[in-house]
């Protein structure tokens, strides 16, 4: 008996990386069933120590459900998940909800997973960024890995002071989710505020930062530096308090930061216009008496910000170059957009203001052309639904037949089988009865059979039922002896000549086509059966 108590499996093949979670309770793995009855289950070769064998669920009331594999394993595939808990596939369920969240945002990425399974995932974005989840909680981050973010796993921890030189971490974690599976929460930790979590479809992955819009984009910012200071044996460390005026003029010019900060962050995420004036004003201050780490803070995000408006200038430049070469509305709303900026040139925005009348008539082209392929797609759509709409009903149709097909069939079967059953139970008393006329040289009727027998059964018998009877008790009979239903028919009664018809075709016994001959070799048959005796 295999006693492993495996949580986690994948669905559809062995080497499928779509994760499955078993529920604990038995009234969630019902319904884990129920909802996943056409789909296999596999001990998937994307976990470590996975045997790729086929898995199945096994309800428990006296320790929770889990997956089990088919049979004892004695092919000599050993499994190696023995014991294994469900974080074991948090790389799965990671790659999962993140590859179905770039998706959303229209996002194409590549997924892989390094050695050893389960301790990562990398993610290579289209634009050749690469995203990397620290999962092995036993191997310290390697933060300057090739990596464009670094997102930590459950349960990682960070090596002490990078969370305040970094100035913030990105991180995951994983919930149950009622019925088997996991949801994936993000969240975003900040030097003396935690972290702060949420679900991963608040997150915004923009061409500067990977952010979470409950909270302002993070500012890498150095911690500050701290200063040794030791003591002489026996001399008291006095805590000198710093006067109110300078107080409060730290507190104002600390105040001013996290604004300039601030402003700086929601220009770059919402309004690119507001940038130049952002920066403008982080130099003002730079320039200003400031403290040590203020000014650390100030230069970092004034270097974000003037590599923002120098790749801003030189991707307007280039827009603005291909227009004049090639105009197309797509450049002309590119251009139109980009000489906004407060720093564009005079020439950038005449430029664009030429083409400005042929891109207003390309624009209602386009539109009269997008309104007429509309209309076609809305027309296609309606006969493709009306057309899926009738096949539907076609299946139903076909589906509600074969359901009624099968029940008439099931039910036909079951009633057979209770006739043969009761065929079997009386032939014995029949053939019985059929030799005793044959020895008294007599035939029978059925009522005759009926009396002496005592069996009441006989009574309630149809034609169908006594076919199924006296084909019974001339299953052994040899194909050159008469049957021992002919005592019956040789009376000549209608029912009794029908009778012993269905019994022969049944035997597949040829007959006389007419009543006459079919009587005369009743006659002779009969005669056959009184001989013996």
């Amino acid at each position: 008996m295999d006693r492993r108590l495996i949580r986690t499996a994948v669905f559809g093949s062995p080497d499928s990386d779509e994760p499955a979670l078993c529920p604990e309770t038995p009234e969630e793995l019902d319904a884990f069933r129920r909802e996943y009855e056409d789909v296999t289950i596999w001990c998937g070769t994307m976990f470590e120590g996975g045997c790729g064998r086929q898995l199945m669920t096994r309800r428990c009331t006296d320790k929770i459900c889990h997956f089990a594999h088919y049979g004892s394993g004695g092919d000599g595939n050993q499994c190696g998940r023995k014991e294994r808990g469900k974080d074991s596939a948090d790389h799965l369920f990671a790659k999962a909800h993140l590859a179905s969240w770039l998706r959303e945002l229209g996002i194409a990425a590549e997924f892989t997973y390094p050695e050893p399974r389960g301790s990562a995932v990398v993610i290579r974005l289209e634009d050749g960024r690469s995203l990397l989840v620290h999962l092995d909680r036993n191997r310290p981050v390697a933060w300057d890995n090739e990596a464009w973010e670094t997102i930590l796993g459950p349960g990682v921890r960070m090596t002490p002071g990078v969370l305040a030189q970094r100035g913030y971490v990105h991180r995951i974690r994983f919930d149950d989710r009622p019925g088997g599976g996991r949801t994936m929460r993000f969240g975003t930790e900040l030097p003396g505020e935690g972290t702060t979590w949420g679900s991963l479809h608040d997150v915004v992955l923009t061409p500067e930062t990977l952010r979470h819009t409950t909270k302002p984009a993070a500012i890498h910012a150095p911690a500050p530096a701290v200063q040794q200071v030791t003591a002489p044996v026996e001399r008291a460390i006095v805590a000198v308090a710093p006067s109110t005026a300078r107080t409060a003029s730290v507190a104002r010019q600390a105040d001013s930061v996290r604004r300039a900060l601030l402003r700086l962050d929601i220009a770059l995420r919402d309004h690119p216009r507001g940038v130049l004036p952002a920066v403008e004003a982080i130099r003002r201050l730079v320039q200003a008496d400031q403290e040590p780490h203020e000014v650390a803070r100030l230069r970092i995000a004034l270097g974000r910000g003037e590599r923002w408006l120098k790749e801003r200038a030189r991707r307007r430049r280039a827009v603005v170059e291909r227009l004049q070469e090639r105009p197309t509305p797509e450049l002309y709303r590119q251009a139109a957009d980009l000489v906004k900026d407060p720093d564009a040139s005079a020439e950038e925005r005449e430029i664009v203001a030429d083409v400005e009348a042929r891109a207003r008539r390309v624009q209602e082209q386009e539109r009269a052309a997008r309104e007429q392929e509309r209309a076609a797609r809305r027309e296609a759509e309606d006969r493709e639904r009306a057309e899926r709409r009738a096949a539907a009903e076609r299946e139903w149709a076909e589906r509600a037949e074969r359901r009624e097909a099968e029940k008439a069939e099931a039910k036909e079967r079951s009633v057979l089988q209770a006739r043969v059953e009761k065929a079997q139970k009386l032939a014995p008393a029949v053939r019985g009865a059929l030799k005793k006329a044959a020895r008294e040289q007599r035939t029978t009727t059925w009522s005759e059979i009926h009396q002496k027998t005592g069996l009441h059964q006989l009574g309630r018998l149809d034609h169908e039922d006594k076919v199924e009877l006296l084909a019974a008790v001339d299953s052994d009979t040899t194909p050159d002896s008469p049957l021992w239903s002919t005592l019956l028919a040789a009376t000549g009664d209608g029912a009794a000549l029908r009778l012993h018809r269905d019994v022969a075709r049944r035997l597949g016994r040829p007959l006389p086509v007419s009543d006459a001959d079919l009587l005369h070799q009743l006659s002779a048959e009969c005669a056959e059966l009184h001989r013996p005796w």
